[in-house]
């Protein structure tokens, strides 16, 4: 991202709150525990209305609320979310380093598909990013890599697809293999 965007009526109450009081804590509190304030601001999402903001500005902001949560509510009330990890482990692992040398929680994407019930999405077409119902479907060949084996070895409405399975600690000539 080359710029950050802040929504511009927030930008404005904190730019404001900051010059009358002078700490960055204190205005992002009044901003937030203000109800008119804060209802006014969660009232513009999904309208558009973001300004461009300097980076400065945007980590201040950021660490503001960070501050007044841990002083007010505790660390344990600041919680992170990382929406695939497996997309850039780089990222993830320095965005959950901080949450945990802060005291706070780490959820991912993996929490909430973690929920489903096996096989879930391969056989209910359930919105993940692994194989869906229509992905094992229209297989001929699957390469199971590191997987695991309760959900790969879902079988497909047409049958088993041919299948390699390279997995640590798994026999390929466990009784369900079937190979056609």
């Amino acid at each position: 991202m080359r710029y950050p965007y802040g929504r511009g009526v927030l930008i404005e109450m904190y730019r404001e709150a900051k010059k009358r009081l002078g700490d960055p804590v204190e205005a992002f509190r009044e901003i937030s525990t203000d109800p008119v304030k804060r209802r006014r601001y969660q009232q513009a999402r999904g309208k558009g209305g973001l300004v461009r903001i300097s980076w400065d500005e945007a980590m201040e902001i950021a660490a503001a609320s960070y501050v007044n949560t841990i002083k007010f509510y505790g660390p344990d009330r600041c919680v992170s979310f990382s929406p695939i990890p497996a997309m850039s482990m780089v990222s993830h692992a320095i965005g959950t380093r901080f949450t945990h040398l802060i005291g706070g929680a780490m959820t991912s994407f993996y929490d909430w598909y973690a929920d489903l019930p096996v096989a879930s999405p391969q056989v209910f077409g359930d919105q993940t990013d692994v194989p869906e119902s229509g992905d094992w479907w229209d297989s001929t060949y699957l390469m199971m890599w590191g997987s695991n084996v309760p959900v790969t070895r879902t079988p497909t409405r047409t049958g088993w697809p041919r299948s390699a399975t390279a997995a640590p600690r798994w026999s390929p000539s466990a009784p369900t293999t079937r190979t056609t």
